[in-house]
């Protein structure tokens, strides 16, 4: 399952969630505010605790709203 590290008033995280939905993509959300868990997997992952980030199933991850680059890795 793609994970989507986010917090709730990031605004390129609601865009990133939204894209996804709108591409009929199933995601978990990892909220770094109210999960401390996620936030120490965030730093684990990138090093930063940046958001978004949406980790794939295979490890890769994408930083930021990047359209392009997650189209890449849901393979449309």
């Amino acid at each position: 399952m793609i994970q989507v590290f986010s917090f709730d008033a990031c605004p390129w995280c609601t865009k990133a969630k939204k894209y996804l939905d709108k591409k009929g993509v199933a995601y978990t959300v990892r909220d770094i505010e109210k999960e401390p868990a996620a936030y120490d997997d965030l730093i684990k992952l990138t090093g930063e605790g940046a958001c978004p980030v949406i980790l794939f199933e295979n490890g890769e991850y994408v930083r930021g709203f990047d359209q392009p680059a997650i189209d890449r890795h849901l393979g449309v």
